[in-house]
């Protein structure tokens, strides 16, 4: 009976650690300097606000696809084109608008302003299925709303016809937003069993002296703030591995998530940790 006891208590170990080992193995650690996770980071965005509204994955809750407006999500489908899917173009002035600024037509509809020095509008023309492709690189999903958008603070994109027209606008966007400096720091990348790629790195938002742990300014982080006025100088006057040591101990950390769709990863998750 003894003998029993041990035999099933041997299995049931085994089972564990067989449970336990299938939990890890396949996790496999990558180098971030690699070309794949420098080209997965860049789907996050860009510091500038103008840039598709700027870095919309940090914030203090769960972020994803929905979570982030239609015309920032097709902003950074236009910056995955590449550059002989755009096609250049100038057009001569056409007239005026209501405000005396010298226009061009384009199309039926669409219309740009000149540049004063030459008073010609220069634009690009790309091709809807080509940003949808850029889309789907970056999403893993089609378009659903082909709405117009702002790829900078004054240049736009219009859709006419299967075409997107993309120049400067006779608006233009402004932000109020007080001055800030973003930094970040990739922590590591990891490969998972099921194919899914983890990248974690550390956020860290200045601005007016005060520290940040999302994109916005509801999330100051008073330790780090503290920490801040105490520095010799300021935060980005220190030395690069100063600074890493101090983004680990007051930045907040990120994980970012990457899913397999064929031979393609695209973004679909990021969340504080």
């Amino acid at each position: 009976m003894k003998k029993k006891n041990i035999f099933i208590t041997i299995i049931v170990l085994c089972i564990i650690a067989i449970g336990i080992t299938l939990c890890f193995i396949g996790d496999k650690r990558l180098n971030v300097e690699d070309k794949l996770i420098n080209e997965l980071y860049s789907y996050l965005g860009e510091v500038d606000i103008y840039h598709c509204g700027g870095l919309n994955a940090y914030s203090s809750s769960s972020v994803t696809k929905e979570s982030i407006t239609n015309s920032n999500l097709l902003c950074m489908a236009y910056y995955n084109l590449k550059e002989d899917q755009k096609e250049a173009n100038t057009s001569k002035s056409t007239g005026k608008n209501k405000n005396d600024n010298k226009i061009c037509k384009i199309g039926e509809e669409v219309t740009f302003t000149t540049d004063e020095e030459t008073n010609e509008c220069s634009y690009e023309v790309l091709k809807k299925e080509d940003l949808n492709a850029a889309y789907q690189g970056l999403y893993g999903t089609n378009i659903k709303d082909y709405e117009e958008f702002y790829i900078t603070n004054d240049d736009a994109c219009y859709l006419e016809g299967d075409s997107y027209y993309c120049g400067a606008a006779e608006t233009f966007t402004v932000s109020l937003a007080p001055a800030s400096t973003i930094y970040r720091l990739i922590d590591k990348a990891i490969e998972k069993r099921n194919g899914e790629i983890n990248i974690y790195d550390y956020f860290l938002k200045i601005s007016e002296n005060k520290c940040y742990m999302t994109n916005g300014s509801d999330n100051e982080n008073e330790d780090c703030t503290k920490a801040l006025s105490k520095l010799d100088g300021s935060f980005s006057n220190l030395k690069e591995e100063e600074k890493a040591k101090f983004m680990k101990k007051y930045g907040k950390l990120y994980r970012h998530t990457y899913e397999l769709n064929k031979d393609n990863y695209y973004w679909t998750k990021s969340e504080q940790k």
